[in-house]
């Protein structure tokens, strides 16, 4: 048995998704996720199919909250209920996609003598994944820096896995899904799987307020959509706006030409992989511990994206920023290109070699000190 734990968001639970996806390809079929109870990662579980167990889980912080004491109450409960889980259950490995709600099953296991395979797919690790560090058999990272910020010997540079429905990608299946009656070209914006409240407002104020130039698609996130949009929404004829796009997303972005995204690593990552050149925005410092800010300094500075401050962000000024590049199709390409050659593109491919490695006995565990 395989036990994969992770999710919260997107980044999360997407690259799980492509890891269950390889392991069936290997006929691995005994698979069990654990995440956090009522999480966006038990709804993903049952359309995968995968038995979900959920518990308790509170949030890693880094400062000082009344808060604080509930989430290490749930942390304790999360773990307690995540080793009597484990020891009934004996997996032959653990893999952890971080996030909060990962310690707790990836503690559990290591003190149950499970191996533990964890992932990061941030350029600079987060709480989670510096936890699970500590007694990880192997630490996974999208990016070769990433190393320099784990104290860990046993890091391998993985790439970041990818879903297979962006891999299957058809642009024309797109373009016909998204029915556009004109050839200008397609602008997507990507506001996260639980929404981007600013750049949402930006894009719904763009559309009402200016003459667009271009055809937009906008996935506000899996929050209500605001008032605003709701009123736009097929008052334009060139605007389709959709909480989600699940099935449709691989094709919807073969068939762009410019992809406008917050900066997390696993939409950096499935642009990338289908060669597209993206404007991004990452959340700010203020919001976030500022990894997406790195990962979109890292792209902007190998040529492979175009950074945009969020404190910059306005319609006007990113309007004239996505007319600008459209207007340059040499440079278009080039930012695609080069965005592809920097990514590494068989992520799950590798992860899985190991997993089944622990599975079949090949590597054997190896305790490590915390």
């Amino acid at each position: 048995m395989v036990v994969v734990t992770g999710g919260g968001t997107g980044g999360h639970i997407f690259p799980l998704i492509s890891i269950i996806e390889e392991l069936r390809r290997r006929d691995v079929r005994d698979i069990v996720w654990i995440g956090r109870r009522m999480g966006e990662e038990e709804k993903w579980s049952e359309e995968c199919g995968i038995p979900f167990f959920g518990i308790r889980a509170g949030k890693l912080r880094r400062y000082l909250s009344v808060k604080n004491l509930f989430d290490v109450i749930n942390i304790l409960a999360g773990f307690f209920q995540s080793y009597l889980l484990l020891k009934r259950l004996r997996p032959r490995v653990l893999f952890s996609k971080g996030g909060f709600v990962s310690v707790p099953p990836a503690l559990a296991a290591h003190l149950l003598r499970i191996p533990v395979l964890t992932h990061e797919s941030d350029l600079s690790p987060g709480l989670a994944t510096r936890i699970i560090s500590r007694f990880a058999e192997v630490i996974f990272t999208s990016f070769e820096e990433t190393r320099k910020y784990l104290n860990a010997e046993d890091v391998v540079f993985s790439g970041n896995p990818i879903r297979g429905l962006i891999k299957e990608a058809e642009p024309n299946r797109g373009k016909e899904f998204l029915g556009f009656e004109n050839d200008l070209p397609i602008v997507t914006f990507l506001g996260g799987s639980l929404g981007a409240e600013k750049l949402n407002r930006t894009v719904s104020k763009m559309v009402e307020t200016l003459d667009i130039k271009f055809n937009i698609v906008h996935q506000c996130g899996s929050r209500k959509l605001g008032e605003k949009i709701s009123s736009i929404k097929g008052k334009v004829k060139n605007y389709r706006v959709f909480q989600f796009l699940k099935e449709h997303m691989g094709d919807v972005l073969a068939a762009s030409d410019l992809i406008v995204s917050r900066a997390g690593a696993g939409a950096i990552y499935e642009i990338a992989y289908l060669e597209k050149p993206s404007i991004l925005i990452p959340l700010s410092r203020s919001a976030s511990r500022g990894e997406q800010v790195l990962n979109a300094r890292y792209f902007s500075e190998k040529r492979a994206a175009i950074y945009i401050d969020e404190e910059q962000l306005t319609p006007e000024y990113l309007y004239s920023k996505i007319i600008e590049i459209l207007d340059d199709r040499e440079k278009l390409e080039e930012i695609g290109r080069n965005a592809r050659k920097i990514i590494k593109p068989e992520a799950e491919v590798l992860i899985v070699d190991y997993i089944v490695k622990y599975l079949n006995g090949v590597c054997v565990y190896q305790p490590r000190e915390i």
